[in-house]
């Protein structure tokens, strides 16, 4: 008898057995598993289709309806491909990826089980976290739950006093229930089904090929309807859609529901959806007695009516199917749907643009990139490019004003301050609209915010307003000729591998780029590479992993009471948005370097500063010196006293957390860094000619890194108060279990060494480099950190990055 737990708790063998007369029967139900993995477990048991006198299917529903757990996502749920990873073939691969319904997952999917490495992620990360105690455990569980298809699995609770009232949906609950457990029950006894056409396929895709096989050599398949709910609304089901058609077609049998259905009673069930001992017992003797008496021919079960598909479901059907067209339509094109950095999806994407490029004329090539970039940035939100395109027009034609009037004689001034404008407009408009509203109604006493509105934010809109900025101030200044031809300006913004996080690429630098573009030689593809590969792993295998710790910290910070769990997650959020953000700059500069760009660096080991002024030399080095070029110098520097000084230094940082977020506590944590410079100006600290050493240097790394990090709590938490609370938790929350477990406190600790051994190498003035690594070394290198994508990447959805919301 196939099925998943419902079947392993709820078989008993010896009691079929029994019933059946001569009849043996095994319990084939594997818990958590789905219909995807049953062909690959009997292709695995029976290969010859000949070891079994009958199969035995269990399914909860004979109709294609969403009442059937899986009925609207069964296609979509990735664990259990775990279970069939060691059994599927290269043959395999189409089907099993293919039956995902977004075509992003279908790839992702397909290579994963290619690899098959990346399926078995989570196991791997423990054994190599504390390998003696995943051995010991490995060796229990062999012990202790060796696969017995003969035995019994019941379970002993019951929910005798349950009791449902369909009429007015209200449920008397059993004493002691928590609400996850009743918002369960509620879920499987109140709902209405309604006609699934995904669910039909499904059960065409993966129970079909079950009931083929069987039936060319003379096995029965028999299906049951297996009682999956205490409290049941219809006495009776008939069978139809699917079902009906594997019983006409292919000669199913499927044994009357009504008896089956009567064991739907709160006395029979451990839970919403398994049956207890009782019920076990219950449903053991009735479906032994059953199936004996169709295998000898005393009763045979038969549809008791002709329909092959309701009318409901057909129509659903069809509608389906028009649905399901538009969404392929959709799909092919793409439009919409993120084209992430971290997914196989967008490797290939670069390879086509890469492939291209470097295949059309040189003149068509930034053509080719453009294109590609636009279509890009248009893979999250097509409006997006309309937007930008607006924004390309507008500097373009302004720049050009800039220069002839300063070509004139004339003070270019005003239109400069239009331009600027109108890229402030632009950003505060979408950014900073209902921030900036929202403000106004809290001064003047307002609990609501009368003029709130619902304006979506260009992902990336940030980067490319400042970019606009600083190439109509460089103009205007002379530091450089406006752009004659709009498609290379147009490409200067929309640059695909920057356009969503940076770096901030100067316009004299790009135009410079592109002007004097040569192919990269084989050491430009090598560090193109290298950079790529060590931004994937920092993202995916630093950053996702501490980022689990982090978002459930602040998500729910009263659920994790003590210092150990404030620090721990204040310390994996410093960890997540480092290497969250430092690898995409990695990625981009790689991909930039791969085309032919050569971008400038962004990071610079910034957790290794000797003092906050030489954190902010080090950590997003494009934006903080964008601010002091175009903001700091501008209002003065340190050209006019210490008092000017200071107040140019918090002004610059107050409008630098601005800017990574519409939210007073983003301008706070540019407050908190900015009187942090202000009090390192007044004592001298970041600005001495010799730079410590030995113990002087390990405690100003700590010291300072231990300031960030306390800073790090203004940019994470949602408000002020949640802020507070852990600022209360880190110095008075008293004893607590700490967060940083297993895999994430090997991790954390590995971090912590390598911090350590960069510290070592800068005492000795020893700076690795790529380049200075022989060939080999090289490619074993690439080949690791391969490796460690496949195994040490964080096993669940990899979040966005970071920057993305800035």
């Amino acid at each position: 008898m196939l099925g998943d737990s419902r079947v392993y708790s709820g078989l008993d063998p010896g009691v079929a057995s029994l019933a059946g007369g001569d009849l043996r029967f095994l319990n084939g139900g594997v818990p958590g598993t789905t219909p995807r993995c049953w062909p690959f477990f009997v292709r695995a048991i029976d290969p010859a289709a000949s070891r079994f006198r009958a199969v035995v299917i269990a399914v909860d529903t004979y109709a294609d309806d969403d009442s059937a757990i899986g009925s609207l996502d069964g296609d979509d749920r990735p664990m259990d491909l775990r279970y069939v990873v060691f059994q599927t073939r290269l043959r395999d691969l189409p089907k099993l990826a293919g039956s995902f319904s977004d075509p992003r997952e279908r790839v992702e999917h397909g290579i994963d089980l290619f690899l098959r490495g990346p399926e078995l992620r989570e196991d791997f990360q423990a054994f190599a976290a504390d390998p003696a105690a995943r051995l010991s455990a490995i060796a229990q569980a062999r012990g202790a739950s060796t696969y017995a298809p003969l035995a019994a699995h019941p379970r002993s609770e019951t929910l005798r006093r349950l009791r449902v009232n369909f009429v007015t949906g209200a449920i008397t609950y059993p004493a002691g229930m928590s609400n996850d457990e009743r918002a369960a029950i509620a879920t499987q006894v109140l709902h209405v089904p309604s006609p699934s056409p995904s669910y039909a396929r499904y059960r065409e895709q993966w129970l079909e090929p079950i009931v083929a096989k069987y039936e060319s050599s003379g096995v029965p398949v028999i299906f049951v309807r297996i009682p999956t709910r205490p409290v049941h609304r219809s006495s009776d089901q008939l069978p139809s859609g699917s079902l009906l058609a594997m019983s006409l077609d292919q000669h199913a049998r499927l044994l009357p529901a009504r008896k089956y259905i009567a064991l739907e009673r709160p006395e029979l069930f451990a839970d919403e959806d398994h049956l207890n001992r009782e019920g076990s017992l219950r449903f053991s003797r009735l479906l032994g007695t059953n199936i004996a008496a169709i295998l000898n021919g005393n009763v045979t079960p038969s549809p008791s009516t002709p329909l092959r598909i309701n009318s409901a479901s057909s129509d659903a059907q069809s509608k389906g199917e028009g649905r399901r067209t538009l969404s392929w339509f959709a799909a092919a094109v793409g439009i919409g749907i993120p084209l992430l950095f971290q997914s196989y999806e967008f490797w290939l994407f670069f390879a086509i643009v890469a492939g291209i490029f470097y295949l059309v004329p040189r003149r068509a090539g930034k053509y080719v990139l453009l294109v590609a970039s636009y279509y890009f940035y248009a893979r999250w939100n097509a409006w997006y490019v309309v937007f930008l395109w607006i924004l390309t027009v507008s500097d373009f034609a302004i720049a050009i004003g800039l220069e002839r009037q300063r070509e004139r004689g004339r003070d270019p001034r005003l239109l400069l301050g239009l331009g600027v404008a109108a890229n402030l407009a632009f950003l505060g408009s979408f950014k900073y609209a209902n921030f900036a509203s929202s403000t106004v109604a809290a001064l003047i006493g307002m609990h609501q915010n009368p003029w709130l509105v619902n304006l979506f934010v260009p992902i990336g809109i940030s980067f490319h307003t400042f970019q606009s900025i600083s190439y109509l101030v460089d103009v205007f200044r002379g530091k450089m000729r406006a752009v004659r031809k709009p498609l290379d300006y147009a490409l200067y913004l929309a640059f695909f591998p920057q356009l969503l996080a940076g770096p901030i690429v100067r316009a004299g630098l790009f135009f410079g780029e592109l002007v004097s573009w040569r192919a990269p030689g084989p050491e430009d593809i090598s560090y193109g590479l290298a950079r790529v590969s060590f931004g994937l792993v920092k993202k995916m295998a630093i950053a996702d992993q501490f980022a689990s710790v982090a978002n459930g910290y602040f998500g729910s910070i009263a659920t994790y009471p003590g210092s150990a769990a404030a620090w721990g997650a204040v310390f994996a959020f410093g960890m997540q948005i480092y290497f969250d953000f430092s690898g995409y700059s990695d990625i981009a500069i790689g991909c930039a370097r791969l085309l032919g760009f050569v971008f400038p660096e962004n990071f610079r080991m910034p957790y290794l500063a000797t003092s906050v002024t030489d954190f902010w030399h080090r950590w997003h080095i494009t934006l903080s010196t964008w601010l002091r070029d175009y903001l700091y110098i501008p209002l003065g520097g340190s050209r006019h006293g210490q008092l000017a000084t200071l107040r140019n230094l918090m002004l610059t940082m107050l409008l630098g957390g601005l800017w990574h977020g519409a939210q007073w506590t983003f301008v706070a944590w540019g407050g908190f860094h900015g009187i942090m410079l202000c009090v390192e100006r007044l004592l001298g600290v970041g600005h001495e000619r010799a730079a410590p050493r030995g113990i002087a240097l390990f405690a100003r790394v700590v010291l300072t890194f231990t300031i960030v990090t306390l800073g790090w709590v203004l940019f994470r938490a949602p408000t002020f108060g949640a802020a507070l609370t852990v600022y209360h938790a880190l110095f008075a929350g008293g004893p607590g279990k700490g967060l940083l477990g297993g895999w994430q406190a090997v991790l954390a600790a590995g971090v912590v060494a390598f911090g350590l051994l960069r510290l070592l190498l800068r005492e000795r003035r020893i700076e690795p480099s790529w380049l200075q690594l022989r060939p080999m070394a090289q490619i074993g290198t690439l080949a690791g950190l391969l490796l460690v994508l496949e195994l040490l990447t964080w096993p669940g959805l990899s979040p966005t990055f970071i920057y993305f919301k800035f």
